[in-house]
């Protein structure tokens, strides 16, 4: 998969040729080579679009998001894998311990708290988020998860409330995590899992239950760069604010002691859950570290 992330706010006409993307709007026109994307999100229903333009992008792993009215993410278009691995991934999904998805979720909670407890650090914030991620159990039957968010939007946002869809705190933190799922999704379907079984996540309506399960370590990094921006001046999301809000994908975490990519560690991240599924071996799962020496800070600017 690609690096570069394309952010379509114009009505355009997209082609392709010769492996190149063409990008056409009044006296505009460029072009990108296909390999080099890596996420693409339409910020206008005025945009053209061939056949072609979905194949090529399908064939080297492009992420296609579509946006709705209030300028969210609300469609995600990614590559589907051949039907030998699909088969084969599904069945070993499928049949998967209930111990085996409790020790995953276990895994995956520690890991979202020890980031959040980072995050607040980072901010100046002392905390005891890491002492509730020690007591994280297997399922985590007793919800630390949930006292842990508690504490963390307090500490983090004060008086505020995940509830408020106007508040644009609010807009800023779904979009951010709009835009990661959309990979996340990517990325799970590109290793052969299945995204509708979760190892937590278990609605019968949620085709990503098990995307929604994994986005869980990769929030602190959004909710970082949302604390990181000043939002004072803004009541709604402006392309320029949202452009701020997609850097994300490019900052660095901590993946097994080196600065990688928000996007790379994703794809690290789902290869290693198919390892973890493979192997009935929880001890494989590779989960992106909330890391400030690592972070590069320019793509917060």
């Amino acid at each position: 998969m690609g690096w570069r992330i394309l952010q379509i706010t114009n009505p355009c006409k997209l082609s392709v040729k010769q492996k190149q993307l063409f990008y056409e709007a009044d006296d505009t026109k460029t072009t990108i080579p296909i390999e080099d994307l890596s996420v693409v999100v339409l910020e206008t229903d005025f945009v053209q679009l061939t056949g072609h333009v979905l194949s090529e992008f399908a064939v080297n792993g492009v992420v296609l998001l579509t946006c709705n009215a209030s300028h969210l993410p609300s469609g995600t278009f990614f590559p589907f894998h051949d039907n030998s691995r699909y088969s084969e991934m599904a069945h070993i999904q499928v049949m998967a311990s209930k111990p085996l998805k409790k020790r995953i979720w276990q895994s995956v909670i520690q890991q979202k708290i020890l980031n959040q407890s980072a995050v607040l650090r980072v901010l100046g914030t002392e905390n005891s988020l890491s002492e509730i991620a020690k007591r994280v159990q297997s399922g985590d039957i007793d919800n630390r998860e949930a006292h842990a968010a508690q504490l963390y939007w307090q500490l983090l946002f004060g008086d505020f409330t995940r509830r408020d869809d106007a508040n644009i705190i609010n807009k800023a933190l779904n979009y951010g995590y709009a835009i990661v799922r959309g990979c996340v999704a990517r990325n799970i379907v590109g290793s052969g899992l299945l995204p509708c079984f979760g190892i937590h996540h278990d609605n019968n309506l949620n085709q990503f239950n098990l995307v929604d399960d994994m986005m869980e370590p990769l929030r602190p990094f959004v909710d970082y760069n949302v604390a990181k921006l000043d939002l004072c001046d803004y009541s709604d999301l402006t392309p320029e604010l949202k452009n701020k809000l997609i850097s994300v994908l490019l900052c660095n975490a901590n993946m097994n002691g080196e600065a990688i990519s928000l996007l790379k560690c994703v794809e690290i991240m789902s290869a290693s859950l198919a390892k973890v599924f493979r192997q009935k071996d929880c001890g494989l799962l590779n989960l992106p570290i909330f890391d400030f020496s690592m972070l590069v800070m320019k793509d917060f600017e």
